[in-house]
């Protein structure tokens, strides 16, 4: 009877668990300047190429192009899970994500290791999630917080290093290392 109590309360503690949620919101910070919108209405901006009267008058007050910020919206990067896990949990890919968490983090989170994790967590997520392809919007519905931050300042540093993962990623998809491993390097 005992065992069965203890089923019982396991049982009642899983259903009462809220479930971890993905991002509802993107906050834009550009110095003293703040905008939030919803994560749904790029979703749907994305699919349909409309925007909602808050997205055009964000594109407005940031003085972007509409068609530019779908593009961006719907570019995809393969993701390998293999790869990109692996390269996530190394030298280079903890500096990359320290780098990235000063562009992208949970809202008014200052922690530098609760940044990192959100990220490898939202990464490795959208990518299990979509066939191992990545997109921003699929990586904010696999966020781990509901509110997500960019730094725009900081944005237009690191977009110039994104082409950089891409290459990362397809070096230790086609490693060398694996070749010698197997032995069928020619060194």
């Amino acid at each position: 009877m005992n065992l069965n109590k203890k089923y019982i309360f396991l049982l009642i503690y899983l259903i009462l668990i809220p479930n971890a949620k993905s991002a509802e919101n993107l906050i834009l910070y550009r110095g003293t300047f703040s905008r939030t919108i919803k994560i749904d209405e790029l979703y749907k901006f994305k699919n349909s190429k409309i925007q909602s009267n808050k997205l055009k008058s964000l594109i407005k007050m940031t003085n972007q192009n509409y068609k530019e910020l779908h593009k961006v919206l719907s570019y995809e990067i393969e993701m390998p899970l293999k790869a990109s896990s692996k390269l996530m949990n190394s030298k280079i890919g903890e500096v990359f994500l320290n780098r990235i968490s000063r562009v992208i983090y949970p809202n008014k989170m200052l922690d530098k290791n609760i940044r990192i994790k959100a990220l490898r967590s939202g990464i490795i997520l959208s990518s299990y999630n979509n066939d191992q392809k990545i997109n921003l919007i699929s990586f904010f519905k696999a966020y781990p917080n509901k509110n997500i931050a960019i730094n725009l300042n900081e944005l237009g540093k690191a977009l110039k290093k994104v082409d950089s993962l891409k290459e990362l990623i397809e070096f230790y998809s086609d490693s060398p290392f694996k070749k010698l491993k197997d032995g069928s390097s020619s060194i």
